[in-house]
Order: structure tokens, then sequence, then C-alpha cells
């Protein structure tokens, strides 16, 4: 619970306020509803800078954070980037989650990866190659 302490002894934000931090050279992100200045990380993060500056711009990156499933050492420097947290923050699954006691959901949450299917046919560019090889003609009994 330190870094609840942590993220409310910094500066308190609305939604709005995040909003204008996007860019290179001033990224923010929330993730769990607390606020983060990742600009001097963006060089540095594994992933690439872009994906640090699509989930500044996508508003709230938690779902992004944990889907990825970062380590235990790339979430413990996260608190050298804290800068304060969300006002009334709403967590983006919250009115998804269906737990027994509430509709919370805990920090640490992590989903379990669902195995995906076949993808499904795609009918044009079935369709499409069917004109492609009845256009061409093939090469019949010639040696």
């Amino acid at each position: 619970m330190a870094e609840d302490e942590a993220a409310s002894a910094k500066k308190l934000f609305s939604a709005s306020d995040v909003v204008g931090h996007a860019s290179r050279k001033d990224c923010w992100v929330v993730i769990h509803g607390k606020v983060y200045d990742v600009t001097k990380f963006l060089e540095d993060h594994p992933g690439g800078e872009d994906v640090l500056l699509h989930a500044s711009a996508s508003g709230d990156a938690t779902e992004a954070f944990e889907d990825v499933g970062h380590s235990t050492s790339a979430i413990s420097m996260m608190n050298n980037y804290l800068i304060g947290s969300i006002k009334d923050y709403v967590p983006p699954s919250a009115s998804e989650a269906t737990t027994i006691g509430g509709n919370d959901v805990p920090p640490n949450f992590r989903r379990m990866p669902q195995k995906k299917g076949p993808p499904a046919p795609n009918t044009f560019l079935d369709f499409l190659l069917l004109c492609l090889c009845s256009a061409l003609p093939l090469p019949l009994g010639t040696t």
C-alpha cells in the first residue's frame, strides 16, 4: 500500500488535465488511476516510444498495461515516474466486472489469456481470390 500512499501525497488531476500530455516532449500515462510522467522514459521503453505515446493518447492505459504483463521490476520502476492520481477514478473495466461483493477490480488484476479460434472468413478476399484464379489462364499439357 506504500504506492497508494505515495500517489495520495502527489497531486490530484482530472482526466482533462492529462489529455494535453501526449507528445514526445510531454507524455503522461494513466494506469490504475495513477498518473505517470513517462517523458524521460520514452526512449528507454522496451516496447518503443510509440507504445507509450499511443497509451497516453488513449486516455486510460490500464488495460493495455495489464494485457502486456509487465515484470515486477518494470512495475517497481513506475514509482520513479509517479506524479499524482486521477480524481474520482473509475477503472475502465468496472462496468464489465462482476465480482462477489462489488465491481472493484484489484490493481494487480490480470486477465487470463483467452484462446483464439480460427480467424473469421473474409468473404471479400475469398471472392477476390476466386476471381483472380479464374481470370488467369493455366497452361495445360505443355511440356
